[in-house]
């Protein structure tokens, strides 16, 4: 069956970054699913390993058309071992840790859509004397919401875990040396971390069923398939479940206002062998509460894109930033949960993340001192953006905050028609410090949304050939505090993908 995607609506919603925290709650009475399924692992050195990967959530029991599936946190558990650790430390006491990421997907009848859970993440697991480690991975998931009959179907894809390992503490003594006559380690110096990826395929011949919510009959009143009652969603390891294949016939699912596709360009795919390497900018990482743990993870490689407006507060005009308008624009790589830190009594969480990207230039027309008609355009040298995201409690609590530097650089420049020559280094002279700010629900890491800041513009140098010294003039016209910035960013994707194009901020 060839996907179709059109008209069945996929939001994700809950999700801190990558499923650290809840979702908020079922649109309709919720029941425990659990499943067992069969998968496939490869080992970074090639072969081939069976493993049994289990599988708990809580999904509706039914739903009615055009009412939203919200379901609760997934896990993911499984025992990894038998070459599945290669290039990790598996000596007893050393511990993994990681995040997972499913391609899965939910369908209705003749419509299906993708509905990846990514970046789920976990305590890191002790490896076993057995050199076996029990890893559990949990993060929210995504809400569908159809519009037609029948059953909504959610089944389980290939499965990919970033894993990283570190050797036991120093003064570990539980296990010798693999080489006896080979030199102790200096426990005092401790090893830097190894980090492995792992990719599963389901098996042949599994049910890949995680659950399947009953949905409206010809009527729209919920519950018309065949997998309603008050159990929950049910899935293929739970009694009464339905495991069914998505069908002919009905009438497929509306598509919610503003599903489809308004926008012209095309976002470029973030390369699969350019992962973010910067390293978290330490002055903007907000300080957690007192005892709380920093977990270091590898981070899992994510594509976005943003668009916005920049009001320039003495022109009184906007400018566009990576015009989702143009045949193709800018894309952001995104390394998430580089770290994760878990507040006392797990009350705090967070994560920390970084983003590197580009930008094409911008082109803008103002009248200058309220007459003078000017045209330019921009460029943007953009330094790495540091991503915290921080939550007190409920999802409600989740706040992000983004920085990072930006200089510009003005050329091109027209005055009245007439070309003016502004040489090739006139530029803000020092970078902006931007620092962006997001709210759930209107904004969440790994659904995207809308980030807003007021930016000062520092004053022009560099202006100006032949002698003639035009600093003055730009600084007069652009530099100066309270000039608003506001992006949407499209929800995240894991590499390799395409990201959405975000719409355009409705003001700026």
């Amino acid at each position: 069956m060839s996907p179709r995607t059109g008209r069945l609506t996929v939001i994700a919603l809950g999700v801190l970054v990558a499923g650290l925290l809840p979702a908020s709650g079922a649109a309709a009475q919720e029941g425990t699913v659990s499943v067992s399924v069969g998968y496939v692992c490869e080992p970074a050195d090639g072969g081939a390993v069976d493993t049994t990967v289990e599988f708990t959530g809580s999904f509706p029991a039914s739903v009615a058309s055009g009412e939203a599936i919200r379901p609760g946190d997934l896990t993911m558990s499984a025992t990894l071992g038998g070459g599945l650790l290669d290039g990790l430390p598996v000596e007893e006491g050393a511990t993994v840790a990681g995040s997972a990421s499913v391609a899965m997907s939910v369908a209705q009848e003749r419509e299906s859509a993708d509905y990846p859970w990514t970046g789920a993440t976990g305590e890191p697991a002790q490896v076993a004397a057995d050199g076996t480690a029990a890893v559990s991975f949990s993060g929210g998931m995504s809400s569908a919401t159809p519009g037609g009959s029948g059953d909504v179907v959610f089944t389980l894809g290939p499965l990919t875990l970033e894993l990283q390992g570190n050797p036991p503490a120093p003064g570990d003594t539980s296990t010798p040396p693999a080489d006896p006559a080979s030199p102790p380690a200096d426990p005092t110096v401790p090893g830097d971390p190894a980090a492995a990826t792992l990719t599963c395929a389901v098996a042949d011949g599994q049910d890949a069923t995680l659950a399947t919510v009953a949905g409206p009959d010809g009527s729209g009143t919920p519950g018309g398939g065949d997998g309603g009652g008050d159990n929950g969603g049910t899935g293929q390891g739970t009694p009464g479940a339905t495991g069914t294949e998505p069908g002919s016939g009905g009438a497929g699912v509306e598509t919610a206002p503003g599903d489809e596709p308004v926008e012209t360009g095309v976002v470029k795919p973030c390369p699969p062998d350019q992962r973010p390497t910067a390293e978290l900018d330490p002055d903007r990482l907000i300080e957690p509460p007192e005892g709380s743990r920093i977990i270091e993870l590898p981070g899992v490689y994510t594509c976005t894109a943003a668009v916005g407006m920049v009001n320039s507060r003495k022109l009184n005009g906007a400018l566009i930033v990576n015009d989702p308008h143009a045949p193709t624009l800018d894309s952001v790589r995104v390394l998430l949960n580089k770290q994760m830190v878990y507040g006392p009594g797990n009350i705090y969480r967070g994560t920390r993340n970084v983003a590197e990207f580009t930008l094409p230039d911008a082109e803008a027309t103002f009248l200058a001192y309220g007459f003078v008609p000017v045209s330019a355009k921009v460029e943007f040298t953009n330094g790495p953006m540091t991503i915290v995201t921080e939550q007190f409690g409920g999802i409600e609590t989740n706040e992000t905050t983004a920085g990072f530097y930006q200089s510009l650089r003005v050329h091109d420049v027209k005055v009245n028609g007439v070309p003016l020559d502004v040489g090739g280094d006139c530029r803000t002279s020092t970078p902006i410090d931007v620092v962006l700010k997001g709210k759930y629900p209107e904004y969440q890491v790994f659904t995207g949304g809308t980030l807003r800041s007021l930016v000062t513009v520092p004053p022009f140098t560099g202006c100006g050939t032949g002698g003639e010294d035009l600093d003055p003039i730009f600084t007069s016209a652009l530099s100066g505090p309270g000039n608003y910035v506001e992006l949407n960013q499209s929800r995240l994707c894991t590499i390799p993908c395409s990201p959405d194009v975000p719409e355009l901020p409705a003001h700026g």
